[in-house]
């Protein structure tokens, strides 16, 4: 009697513990960022073709790349204007092509290395490691000025705080843009302006295979930063490949997983 009584305590205990267990696993599941389930992924087939990297998107090569639509990027909701992306690679470089439909694209940025954030831009952040806490950024404005960054964040559990490395350089790297329109100054008439870059798999330091082999996944997001006038953000827009779901780009573990096809 005494032995069943014991026995009886010991599996109540334990069925107690386990309980314990399910509800911390339950919760850490339900309190997990969407990021580890709902981004978004993208397939990179590859260029069969050169892609003289204008800004034009005038080749062949990109009517096979699946187009992406970019939405708000707080909430996923649609854009005012219609923004896309598209992605190609070959041994030697991983390329974008951005279209941004815009009544009125314009940039006074005109330098290397200029914070081009505040104004109208395209950027591309990129983490091969998938590791949410170092990725490399590139931002390009409707004047082709490019800002070139790597980046060091420290990760979800510390709510995304991060630091830019500007002097760092990424060689190589190649970008046109063409405009529809002026593209420069403020309050002429523009229809859309259009973004080529090529990143060089040589300055991708942290990935593991450079070029990427068939089926590696790499971090990525595209953005796009859309401003009325510039004295006045009651316009502006933002717009992401997959929603970061707080107001701000530099969100590692919301960047979608893009998969190399050959």
């Amino acid at each position: 009697m005494f032995v069943r009584s014991v026995m009886k305590c010991f599996m109540l205990h334990y069925a107690r513990v386990a309980c314990i267990m399910l509800i911390g696993i339950l919760v850490n599941i339900m309190s997990e960022s969407p990021s580890a389930q709902d981004v978004k992924s993208y397939t990179i087939v590859r260029a069969d073709g050169k892609i003289a990297i204008d800004g034009r998107l005038d080749e062949k090569a990109w009517d096979k790349a699946a187009e992406a639509v970019l939405t708000e990027t707080n909430t996923g909701n649609k854009v005012p204007k219609k923004s896309t992306v598209k992605l190609l690679w070959d041994d030697t470089y991983l390329y974008f092509a951005f279209y941004c439909e815009d009544p009125d694209a314009w940039a006074t940025l005109e330098k290397f290395d200029d914070p081009l954030w505040g104004e109208e831009v395209v950027e591309v952040f990129i983490d091969p490691e998938d590791k949410e806490h170092t990725y490399y950024e590139i931002e390009v404005s409707p004047i082709n000025t490019v800002v070139d960054l790597f980046i060091l964040n420290a990760g979800q559990a510390n709510k995304g705080r991060f630091t830019g490395w500007k002097d760092w350089n990424m060689k190589g790297f190649k970008s046109g843009v063409y405009v529809e329109g002026d593209g420069k100054t403020e309050g002429t008439s523009d229809t859309y302006w259009t973004v080529e870059m090529a990143f060089p798999f040589d300055e991708i330091w942290t990935a593991e295979n450079r070029p990427p082999q068939d089926g590696d996944m790499w971090r990525i997001n595209c953005y796009r930063i859309e401003r009325g006038k510039s004295n006045d953000r009651n316009d502006d827009w933002y717009a992401a490949f997959n929603p970061t779901q707080r107001p701000s780009f530099h969100t590692p573990w919301q960047f979608g997983k893009f998969y190399f096809q050959k």
